[in-house]
C-alpha cells in the first residue's frame, strides 16, 4: 500500500538516537536571545555510544602505534542509533519530523526573520541499503526539500515559536497530482537535557491542499508529565483527506534514562484494514509487545545491528596535512538564487549536477548568484546539455574472488533474463533461476542449466554485490567492473582544444533523433566491423554536447518519447578518444576491453542531463569525486561477528561524511505475512576495519544505525507482565488541544538558503 501522501513529506531521514539539536546564542546570526532546540528524537529506549558502536582504538590495527587521539573526529563524531521493532514504526513518522526540523537550525535563527532551509532526504530503507556504484551516473544524486521557517522568542524566560511551511508541487495522491503544503508550529518551553532528553514542546502541524485550500491532514506531538520522575509523549496523526487513510496515536511513558518504560499505540493496518493496537513494557533487559493476540519476548542485549551510514576517516598522518583520525571530507556544493519572472527561486548545484524545486524554470544559459563567506555576491551561468560523457575506468577482479557469486544475466539469444552462479571450481557459469516477467520474481530452474562460455566472446553481467555491470571475455581469468566519473569540472581531457574526438564502433548514438525513434528502438547507428571507418564524434567543451555531423546526438528539441525501453534513457557503447586503428582494435566488440573509455548518457528525464554552473570567466565550479574502491568483507569485519558473507567482496563509493554506498541490500519479512516489507543491508561493518583504493588508508566507523532486537527463549518477569498490562491503560490521545498552524501565510524569502541539510552557509 501506498504511503499516505502527507507522510511523503517527511522524507529522507531514519530514526535516529535521542539527541539534542544544541541550542545557540549566536548573536552572528542576528539573534540576542538564546534559542530552544527540539530533540533529534523520541525513541522508547535510550542507547548509549558505546551500546551501538565499538569502542576500538581505530587506527591499532593498521599501526599500532597510529591510535588515534581521544580529539579525533573518529571519536568525537555522534553516533545515532535506535533500537528497531515493529511495534515501534509509529515513532519512525515521530523521529522523520523532529530530525528535518533539526536540521534547519531554527534554534540559531531565533528572532532573524523568515529564513529558508534546505533540509536533506536520501530516500526509503531499500536506497540506503542499496548498491550504488554503477547503473545509474544519478542514482546518488542530492534531493533537497525547502522548507520556509520563522523562529521567534519574545524574552529569554518565554517560550520560543518555530512555524515552518513546507510545500511539495508534485506530491504523490490518490486523486492525481495535487499542490499541498504541511504548516507546522512548534512551541518551546524547555530544550532537552540529560536529565529530560525529551525537553518540553508541543508541535502542531497541519497539511493543506492548494487547489481549495481543504485540511487533508493534521496531527500534534506533545511531550507530557507523567509525574513520579517519569517522562511522557503522545502522538496523533489524522487522516481527512477521505481517501481511506487511517489514524495512527500513540502515548509512552518513561525513566527519565529510557531503561524502563510502557507504550500504548494504535497504528493502521495496511494489509488486512482497520487498526491494530500495540502495547508495550520494557526493563534493562527485555522488551516485551503484545498485539492483543500475540505476546513475544525480545532480549535488549541480544540484537543485530543494520547500519545506514558510515564515515571514512584517515588511518594515519599523510604528506598532505591529513592526521590519524581525521574525517575524510569530499568538497560538496553550494546553495544560489535566481530569477524567475519576478520571483526568486534557489537551487543547489554539486557533483551530481543541479537541483532545484522548480527544475523547468532554470534554463540553459541563465544567471545565478551565491553569497560568499564576506556576504559578496558572486555571478554564475547555468550550463545544461542534452547528455552526458561519462569516463569509465576498468577494474579488474580475478575469477577466483567470484567463487559461489551470483550475477544477473540477459540471454539476447533465448530473451530471458536469468540468475548465473560461478563455481572456480569447476570454472562454471550456471544459470540457477529465471525471471518471471509477469510478477519480476527469480523462479528456480530445475535443473540448472549451464551456460555455454565461448573462447573470446564477450559475455555482460550484472552483480548487486558489486553494484554494477561486470564485463567478462570467455577464456579470461578475471572479470572487469566499470567505474564511472563524470566528465564535468575537469577539462584536462581537451588539453588546449576547445573539443574532443571521440571514436565508437558498436552502440554508436545516432544524432537528431525523433519520439518515434526512440520508442521504436531506433537510436544506434549500424555497427562497423572496419577500424578505419569507426565514426567520428564530436564532444564540444563549452557545450558539453556531443555532436555527429554537426548535430547534437539523442533527441531533437521537444521531442518526448512516451512508450518503449529507452524511455528512462539512453547509453552510447564504448567511445575512445584514441583511433581504434592505432588502438589495433580489430573487431567492434574489442571496444569494450579498453582499460579507459567513454560513453554518453542522454535523453528526455533531467536525470539523463548534464547541467552545471559556469563562473564568470566561463570555468565550471569544481567538486571532488567520490572515492571508489573495492572492499572484501570478512568475519573478523563484521559487526555482528557473522560469518554469513565472509570472503563477499564489494564495491563501495564514498560521497561524504556519513555516505557510503555499495552495500548490496535484500528485503526481508519482518512482519510475518509472506512479503517482504522492509529493505537492510547484507551486512554491517565493524567499526576500526581499514579499507581504501590502496587497502589500508581509512578506517571505518558506523555513525548512522538500528538495533534489532532478537527473540528471548526466557520466561517473562512478572514485573515485565504486569506493566503490559498496565500499558493498555495509558489514554490515547485526541486533537482537543490542537492548535491551528495553517492560519499564519508562508512569508516570502527572497534570500539565498540559510541552511543546508544542517549546516549554516
Amino acid at each position: 500500500m501506498k504511503t499516505p501522501t502527507y507522510l511523503c513529506l517527511w522524507l529522507g531521514t531514519l530514526a535516529l538516537a535521542a539527541t539534542s539539536c544544541g541550542s545557540s546564542s549566536d548573536s552572528s546570526a542576528g539573534g540576542v536571545i538564546a534559542g530552544l532546540s527540539l530533540p533529534d528524537s523520541m525513541d522508547l529506549i535510550g542507547i548509549e555510544e558505546e551500546t551501538a558502536g565499538s569502542s576500538i582504538a581505530a587506527g591499532a590495527s593498521v599501526n599500532p602505534a597510529a591510535v588515534f587521539s581521544n580529539s579525533s573526529d573518529y571519536h568525537t563524531d555522534i553516533v545515532r542509533a535506535y533500537m528497531w521493532d515493529e511495534t515501534t514504526e509509529p515513532l519512525d513518522i515521530i523521529n522523520e519530523i523532529l530530525t528535518s526540523v533539526g536540521q534547519t537550525r531554527a534554534d540559531v535563527f531565533v528572532n532573524t526573520g523568515p529564513y529558508l532551509a534546505l533540509v536533506e532526504g536520501v530516500g526509503g530503507d531499500e536506497d540506503s541499503a542499496g548498491d550504488a556504484s554503477g547503473q545509474s551516473s544519478s542514482a546518488n544524486a542530492t534531493e533537497l526539500e525547502p522548507w520556509v521557517l520563522n523562529s521567534t522568542r519574545a524574552s529569554a524566560s518565554a517560550a520560543q515559536v518555530v512555524r515552518f511551511w513546507i510545500t511539495d508541487e508534485n506530491a504523490e495522491s490518490p486523486a492525481g497530482i495535487l499542490s499541498e503544503t504541511i504548516f507546522g508550529r512548534a512551541t518551546v518551553s524547555e530544550e532537552p537535557t540529560d536529565t529530560n532528553p525529551f525537553g518540553d514542546f508541543q508541535l502542531d502541524f497541519g497539511m493543506l491542499n492548494n487547489s481549495d485550500s481543504s485540511l487533508t491532514a493534521r496531527g500534534s506531538l506533545d511531550t507530557t508529565n507523567p509525574g513520579g520522575g517519569l517522562l511522557g509523549f503522545t502522538f496523533m496523526m489524522e487522516d481527512l483527506s477521505g481517501f481511506g487513510g487511517d489514524d495512527t496515536r500513540v502515548a509512552v511513558q518513561t525513566s527519565n534514562d529510557q531503561t524502563t518504560g510502557v507504550a500504548h499505540m494504535e497504528v493502521p493496518n495496511y494489509f488486512a484494514g482497520g487498526t491494530i493496537n500495540y502495547t508495550i513494557a520494557y526493563n534493562s533487559d527485555y522488551f516485551l509487545r503484545s498485539d492483543g493476540t500475540n505476546t513475544e519476548l525480545l532480549d535488549r542485549n541480544d540484537f543485530v545491528r543494520n547500519t545506514w551510514g558510515y564515515s571514512l576517516y584517515y588511518a594515519e598522518d599523510d604528506n598532505e596535512g591529513h592526521t590519524a583520525g581525521q574525517r575524510v571530507d569530499i568538497e560538496g556544493g553550494f546553495p544560489f538564487v535566481f530569477d524567475n519572472s519576478g520571483t526568486t527561486e534557489f537551487g543547489w548545484v554539486d557533483y551530481w549536477g543541479i537541483w532545484t524545486p522548480n527544475p523547468d524554470a532554470l534554463v540553459d544559459g541563465a544567471s545565478v548568484t551565491r553569497e560568499n563567506s564576506s556576504g559578496t555576491s558572486l555571478a554564475y551561468t547555468v550550463l545544461r546539455a542534452p547528455g552526458k560523457l561519462i569516463k569509465v575506468s576498468k577494474r579488474s577482479i580475478t575469477l577466483a574472488e567470484m567463487d559461489g557469486e551470483t550475477f544477473e544475466f540477459w540471454d539476447w539469444n533465448l530473451g530471458g533474463q536469468y540468475l548465473v552462479q560461478y563455481d572456480h571450481g569447476t570454472s562454471t557459469f550456471t544459470k540457477i533461476s529465471e525471471r518471471d516477467e509477469n510478477t519480476w520474481e527469480w523462479v528456480d530452474l530445475t535443473p540448472p542449466e549451464t551456460l555455454t562460455i565461448n573462447v573470446d566472446e564477450y559475455y555482460g553481467f550484472w552483480s548487486q554485490a558489486l553494484g554494477g555491470s561486470l564485463d567478462f571475455v570467455g577464456g579470461d581469468t578475471a572479470m572487469t567492473i566499470r567505474e564511472q566519473n563524470y566528465v564535468s569540472s575537469d577539462d584536462s581531457i581537451f588539453g588546449g582544444d576547445t573539443s574532443l574526438t571521440l571514436y565508437a564502433m558498436t552502440d554508436a548514438l545516432r544524432p537528431g533523433m525523433t519520439a518515434g525513434d526512440v520508442e521504436i528502438g531506433n537510436i544506434y547507428q549500424n555497427e562497423i566491423s572496419n577500424p578505419n571507418n569507426a565514426y567520428q564524434y564530436t564532444f564540444l567543451k563549452d557545450g558539453r554536447n556531443l555532436q555527429f555531423g554537426g548535430v547534437d546526438v539523442g533527441l531533437l528539441d521537444g521531442e518526448v518519447p512516451e512508450e518503449g525501453f529507452y524511455t528512462w534513457g539512453m547509453n552510447s557503447g564504448p567511445m575512445s578518444a584514441v583511433d581504434p586503428v592505432t588502438l589495433g582494435i580489430s573487431d567492434s566488440w574489442e571496444m569494450y576491453n579498453l582499460d579507459e573509455y567513454y560513453f554518453y548518457e542522454t535523453g528526455h528525464n533531467e536525470w539523463n542531463q548534464y547541467a552545471t554552473l559556469l563562473d564568470a570567466q566561463g570555468a565550471p565550479v569544481t567538486f571532488d569525486n567520490p572515492i571508489s574502491f573495492f572492499y572484501t568483507h570478512t568475519t573478523a569485519n563484521d559487526a555482528d561477528d557473522s560469518a554469513a558473507n565472509d570472503g563477499k567482496k564489494v564495491f563501495l563509493t564514498y560521497g561524504g561524511e556519513r555516505n557510503l554506498w555499495g552495500i548490496p541490500g535484500q528485503e526481508t519479512d519482518t512482519n510475518g505475512d509472506g512479503f517482504g516489507d522492509r529493505w537492510y543491508p547484507m551486512f554491517s561493518i565493524k567499526d576500526g576495519a581499514v579499507m581504501g583504493p590502496d587497502g589500508t588508508e581509512f578506517v571505518i566507523k558506523a555513525v548512522e544505525m538500528e538495533l534489532f532486537m532478537q527473540v528471548s527463549a526466557d520466561a517473562v518477569p512478572t514485573t515485565l507482565q504486569t506493566a503490559l498490562t498496565n500499558a493498555a491503560s495509558l489514554a490515547l490521545p485526541t486533537l482537543t488541544g490542537w492548535v491551528n498552524p495553517t492560519t499564519v501565510a508562508q512569508p516570502t524569502v527572497t534570500d539565498e538558503p540559510a541552511v543546508v541539510a544542517g549546516v549554516i552557509q
